[in-house]
């Protein structure tokens, strides 16, 4: 009665497909758009994990070396895309680690980057950046070819302040952790903006240095601070649901979180950076395991393989 309908349909092969929605013979806005449809794979056994099956990369600037890796995505090929903070540029490798091609260099001029944080693709396969020290987010297409960019440095709406984790929701609107303006910012996927929430605090729904971002299939926000040693959920508009961690090295406790990621099931993966390992929590938060990784700032999950990809401070990324 609200004007909102839900629709669900099976789907039974692999692959990617065009939907469209009409009302009254004409498409919505938003339609047609597309969507990959990955088939369903088995839980993963957190509890086993002990060594990664494939580490790859070392300090350097040379093709295949990193300076602090940090955002990573995946495309439908299955191609890894590594944002290397220190060199200033994104690196793409296949799945067994090996490189493929890099775009991007220092600078302020498009498709340059001054420390490039996080990364996230969208339905089109077109990549967005956030290129964090010039304050602003870049988008560019599969091959890195820019696009456009969008932000400046400040507090108003549309603009950044040291913007680090980003993400995007299933119609491609953008989710960006205005990091040291202690918000998150929503723009459509041209970057446009939408709205904003959270302000500077340690209340529920306030920020400290928001620094890592994803959303489940339900599409709730899910934030990391680097300033307060938890992870708030928020629903899609951005209102405050729950929250779980406190300072410490126990069992569901933080020391500096850093990149989250959710898996096929909602299930919660956390860098807990300063205490060197990942944690696992369910959707609403409760503690499942933990394993150990040294120094882990960001992390992906392949939606093919459910392969756990983690870039750490040693200048490494690393599959589980």
């Amino acid at each position: 009665n609200n004007g909102r309908y839900e629709v669900k349909m099976k789907l039974k092969d692999e692959g990617k497909y065009s939907i469209f929605v009409q009302y009254d013979g004409m498409n919505l806005p938003s339609s047609p758009f597309r969507i990959q449809v990955f088939s369903k794979v088995k839980q993963r056994n957190y509890d086993e994990i002990n060594q990664p099956k494939l580490t790859f990369g070392s300090k350097g600037s040379e093709n295949g070396q990193f300076k602090r890796p940090f955002g990573m995505t995946i495309d439908s090929k299955g191609n890894l895309f590594v944002c290397d903070w220190g060199n200033d540029r994104i690196q793409i490798f296949n799945s067994e680690g090996k490189f493929i091609s890099t775009f991007g260099s220092y600078g302020k001029g498009n498709g340059q980057f001054d420390k490039p944080w996080g990364i996230a693709i969208n339905s089109k396969g077109s990549f967005i950046i956030s290129d964090r020290n010039n304050h602003r987010i870049q988008i560019f297409d599969s091959e890195g070819n820019f696009i456009l960019t969008f932000g400046s440095n400040g507090n108003e709406n549309g603009q950044f302040d040291y913007p680090d984790g980003i993400c995007v929701d299933l119609i491609d609107n953008i989710y960006v952790c205005d990091s040291w303006n202690n918000r998150i910012q929503i723009f459509d996927s041209k970057g446009k903006f939408i709205s904003t929430f959270g302000s500077y605090g340690s209340r529920d729904g306030q920020l400290h240095g928001p620094i890592g971002i994803t959303i489940n299939s339900k599409g709730n926000i899910i934030v990391s601070e680097s300033g307060n040693p938890r992870i708030q959920i928020f629903d899609s508009k951005g209102n405050f649901i729950s929250n779980f961690g406190d300072e410490g090295d126990k069992e569901g406790e933080f020391n500096f979180p850093r990149g989250v990621c959710v898996d096929l099931n909602d299930n919660i993966l956390v860098c807990d950076d300063d205490n060197n390992r990942i944690q696992v929590f369910d959707p609403e938060g409760e503690y499942i395991t933990q394993f150990k990784v040294d120094k882990p700032n960001g992390i992906t999950i392949d939606p093919k393989t459910q392969a756990i990809i983690v870039s750490g401070e040693s200048h490494k990324v690393s599959i589980y």
